[in-house]
């Protein structure tokens, strides 16, 4: 029996060495099959992503020397019809410039100076376009500004040319650096200033807070006002720089966070988590409270007058955007974004830096028009429901006081827009309401 026993063994041992043997390089040969295939598939990848490159680059050469010539054609254009189109044509072709540009592998300094310039010019051009519909003309500045576009967009085609003749142009290769933000980047360009009022303009960028008064106060005197004001204990968490500079704050669990600015410690924005999963529109009890409560906690937080236009349900909260109310009107510039928990109805989010930034005292003077012979500026096609009057925003930094007419058609409700000196109609929009709230659009 032992014998038999160490015969098996002699057999079964070697026997099972050579399976083992075999299955290893069965295995081998398939994880080198499949090595051999991901190489194949990421070649074929990294072909696909440098044959796209090559083809977005040559559009964006494309889209550039359209825009060059169309900046030209606009020089030496005479009529106000042909301006108008060249304009709408620069706005298209800097859109499409834009758009190919991000679909780039840039390094980030040179893109976004690029990407932004080209925006401007799009937002420009359309400024310009509707100046000259609503019968103004083309100034000096324009011109000069227009001027320096044009050699700018020059430029930028010249090199664009240039780096797809010599092969230097981005393509995906493992040696860019897709994060590079120095500011000596490869061909890394200047741009002239385009100042005007709309925006993306260096002048909008650079606007200054109008709502804030008050001295410079400090982290701990911050601190204090907004536990005060939000009832809770905060912990410093450093401070934010810009046009808005704010003191930051954090719960002890970390559940709130909260800014202040550093000028006059107001409260910027807080957020929390609701403690509920209420979904849908609410009925008309639960809406009317929602109203008593934004107007209650606004007016704690320092926000007066404020009219609540926009509802906004999810994820257990309300998000209510309030526009502040003076001499009749509804002041657009001055919002405050204040979100509720629909179980507990406390407040759990703030956003007021539309307020800050625009908010002050304004003199509402009684307009030309009444809303009856404003209302003749409406389409025939809708029907006026409501008119109130309100300061709209045209641009950035420009105003207009309007008659707001809520209108309807085949149950479908729009806010039209009309000029209370004028008589013109200055801008239509969408109201959406359904389960999740309304909004304008």
């Amino acid at each position: 029996m032992r014998n038999l026993r160490n015969v098996l063994l002699l057999w079964t041992l070697p026997v099972l060495m050579g399976f083992g043997v075999i299955a290893s390089a069965v295995w081998g040969m398939a994880q080198k099959a499949r090595a051999e295939e991901y190489s194949r598939m990421a070649d074929e990848y990294a072909g696909a992503c440098v044959n796209s490159c090559a083809r977005c680059s040559m559009e964006l050469s494309g889209a550039v020397g359209d825009m060059c010539r169309s900046l030209e054609k606009l020089g030496v254009t005479s009529s106000q019809a042909g301006r108008v189109l060249a304009l709408e044509d620069i706005v298209r072709e800097s859109g499409e410039a834009a758009a190919l540009l991000s679909r780039l592998p840039q390094s980030q300094a040179e893109v976004l100076d690029t990407a932004g310039f080209l925006t401007r010019i799009g937002a420009y051009a359309r400024s310009l376009s509707g100046k000259l519909l609503r019968g103004g003309a083309l100034e000096a500045d324009d011109a000069e500004q227009l001027s320096a576009m044009l050699g700018a967009c020059l430029g930028m085609s010249e090199r664009l040319e240039r780096r797809i003749a010599e092969g230097s142009m981005p393509m995906g290769t493992e040696e860019f650096d897709y994060y590079d933000v120095s500011a000596d980047a490869p061909g890394h360009p200047d741009y002239p200033p385009i100042e005007y009022d709309g925006p993306y303009s260096e002048t909008a960028e650079s606007f200054e807070p109008l709502g804030i008064e008050g001295e410079e106060t400090t982290a701990d005197e911050a601190r204090a006002a907004a536990e005060r004001l939000l009832g809770i204990s905060l912990e410093y968490a450093g401070k934010t720089e810009g046009r808005l500079p704010t003191y930051d704050f954090v719960s002890a669990d970390g559940g709130i966070s909260a800014s202040l600015t550093v000028k006059g410690a107001r409260l910027l924005s807080f957020s929390g988590t609701p403690s509920g999963e209420k979904e849908g529109a609410p009925d008309d009890g639960e809406y009317a409270a929602l109203v008593e409560k934004c107007r209650e906690y606004l007016e704690k937080f320092g926000y007066d007058d404020m009219e609540p236009v926009f509802f906004e349900y999810y994820g257990g909260a309300a998000l209510i955007t309030s526009v502040r109310s003076s001499g009749g009107a509804l002041i657009y510039n001055d919002a405050v974004k204040l979100s509720i928990d629909r179980e507990s109805m406390q407040p759990i989010g703030l956003d007021a830096r539309e307020w800050l930034m625009h908010g002050k005292e304004r003199e509402i003077k009684s307009p030309a028009l009444t809303d009856e012979r404003a209302a003749e500026a409406v389409s025939k096609a809708l029907t006026v429901r409501e008119a109130r009057l309100a300061l709209i925003p045209l641009t950035p930094l420009t105003e207009t006081l309007c008659y707001e007419f809520l209108c309807e058609k085949d149950g479908r409700e729009y806010f039209v827009y009309v000029n209370a000196e004028t008589g013109e109609e200055e801008r239509v929009m969408i109201v959406e309401n359904d389960e999740n709230g309304r909004r304008a659009r």
